[in-house]
Order: C-alpha cells, then structure tokens, then sequence
C-alpha cells in the first residue's frame, strides 16, 4: 500500500510570500532600477515556490516517508507509539500550524526525544491509516 498526503499550506505561507516579492520590488523601483526588482521578486518567489512544493508525507508499507526539500527520511512505522492532532510553531517539515506529532517507541529512530511535527492535509485520515498499518499506536 503506498498512500502519499500532500503538506497543509497555511495563509501565513502565501502572506509572507507576498510580504517577500513586494520586499524585493520596493527597492529597485525606488532607485529607479524596475528590472532589477522584478528580477530579484520572481528569484524569491521561485525559491519560495521550490520550498513550498518539496514537503510532502507518504505511508509505503510500514514506512512513512517525510519529503523536505526534496529529501527523503525514511522512519518505521511500527515504531509508532503515538500521533497526537496539535498545533504548533516549532520549525520542522510543516506548512502549517495546523499539525501531527508523531512519538516513537525507540528514542533512536530519530536520535531524540522531540516527537516529529509534520502537517498532512487531511490529519485525521493519516493518522488512520498509519493505524491501519501500526494497530498499537496511540491516536490523541
């Protein structure tokens, strides 16, 4: 079974994309220089873009796969031991406050204590299937 969930974008995400493109514009139009901004803005806005399309979660058999950038981490599942629904702040592989932190029975799978926050669309149904293939985990 391979089921890939696409990351929650919150408003805050396109706001301070907005924010970012009329930063870079502000600038150069002032000076006079028009191309420079409008270069400077669609840089911004295509790094922006290439950030806010490389996260995403995929559940391939008893992995969950975490896209960040582009890069893969790779975590069993079956060392779930529980997905609690939460918000938060913390940086992570998250587009949104909107969230699920997922803890582990083995400390060593991701060499910590902090539990991974990432934000799935739809948080309920991937909680759900994540038990579908752990039974033993957890859902707060």
């Amino acid at each position: 079974m391979t089921k890939i969930y696409k990351s929650k974008i919150d408003w805050w995400v396109y706001a301070l994309l907005v924010f970012m493109v009329g930063s870079c514009l502000i600038g150069p139009i002032v000076e006079g220089d028009d191309l420079a901004g409008i270069i400077l803005a669609v840089l911004m806005a295509a790094l922006w873009l290439f950030c806010c399309t490389g996260v995403r979660y995929e559940i391939r058999g008893n992995m969950l796969g975490i896209r960040n950038l582009y890069r893969w981490t790779w975590l069993p599942i079956n060392q779930i031991s529980e997905v609690k629904l939460t918000r938060g702040v913390v940086a992570t592989a998250a587009l949104s406050l909107d969230r699920v932190s997922i803890k582990f029975s083995d400390r060593s799978v991701m060499n910590g204590i902090a539990p991974v926050e990432i934000s799935p669309r739809d948080r309920r149904q991937f909680a759900e299937d994540l038990k579908m293939v752990n039974p033993n985990i957890t859902i707060v």
